[in-house]
């Protein structure tokens, strides 16, 4: 579930997902070398935090790459192991209610050649296929995480995190790619991720074109939507990451000078992603 707005997030919106994120490492143990985070808490791991007042990496769910060499029938279930977190497999995802939200945690794959479709895994699990996750399981980083667990208990997990290259070529097909949702905070994940990059901007523009260079499957999607939703101000996408992060307010007066300046970093970012 992406929500519209930043302001639809809740302040804590993170601490669900982080719980949710070291229970499910935690779980898992011998999925360890077969996953790769990606998604919102990626780009939270990636990033400095947003300067005061500003918008900062939101999510509701856990985004997991998983190697398609883990269906290999000599693990224990992945069902199983979650559904001990109250974890159910429901509409192909990992689903637990909250009483203030729904949380999901979503298993992705990649088998080299389809664009869309799903992958049968252990427990008759029908993952989803996303161009990609492949470069994100050979291209990630190991980050000491810390936190509390679902059960509540302090714990801290090194986890592989997709790395920056991988990550700006999966958000631009989530957003204007050949399945793209066209969701605005995808817009937003995509500057922000950019802008706040632990290595600054231009390691993250060096990061993408690198991509570029190896021939990441999901380049060509990510370079089409660069060209076609953030080209100019007025862009699907510049306008989308205006509106996120302005709660729908961006084209309201006061809000003017904030839209301008954030639609105008986006056509800036993409300019140095085309290169």
């Amino acid at each position: 579930m992406k929500h519209d707005t930043f302001d639809k997030y809740p302040a804590d919106s993170l601490e669900l997902p982080t719980q949710a994120l070291l229970t499910t490492w935690d779980c898992l143990p011998d999925y360890r070398h077969d996953l790769v985070l990606v998604g919102g808490l990626a780009v939270r791991y990636l990033t400095k935090p947003p300067a005061e007042g500003l918008p900062g990496p939101v999510t509701l769910d856990v985004d997991f790459g998983v190697s398609i060499a883990a269906d290999s029938g000599a693990y224990p279930g992945i069902r199983e192991n979650l559904s001990g977190h109250g974890f159910k497999w429901i509409k192909g995802r990992f689903t637990r209610q909250f009483p203030t939200l729904e949380l999901h945690i979503d298993l992705l794959t990649d088998d080299d050649k389809s664009d869309t479709g799903t992958v049968v895994m252990d427990d008759s699990l029908h993952v989803s296929i996303i161009p990609g996750i492949n470069r994100a399981l050979a291209c990630h980083r190991t980050m000491k995480i810390t936190g509390k667990t679902l059960l509540g208990n302090s714990q801290t997990e090194e986890l592989r995190v997709a790395e920056v290259g991988p990550m700006l070529v999966l958000k631009l097909n989530a957003f204007g790619g050949p399945s793209g949702r066209k969701a605005p905070k995808d817009a937003h994940d995509i500057l922000y991720l950019a802008m706040n990059y632990l290595g600054g901007t231009a390691a993250a523009v060096a990061g993408f074109q690198e991509e570029r260079r190896i021939g990441h499957r999901g380049i060509t999607g990510a370079l089409k939507c660069l060209e076609a939703q953030f080209s100019s101000p007025d862009a699907q996408g510049s306008v989308a990451c205006a509106a996120f992060r302005l709660n729908n307010q961006h084209e309201e007066p006061q809000n003017e000078e904030a839209s301008l300046r954030i639609r105008q970093q986006c056509v800036t970012l993409a300019q140095a992603l085309l290169g």
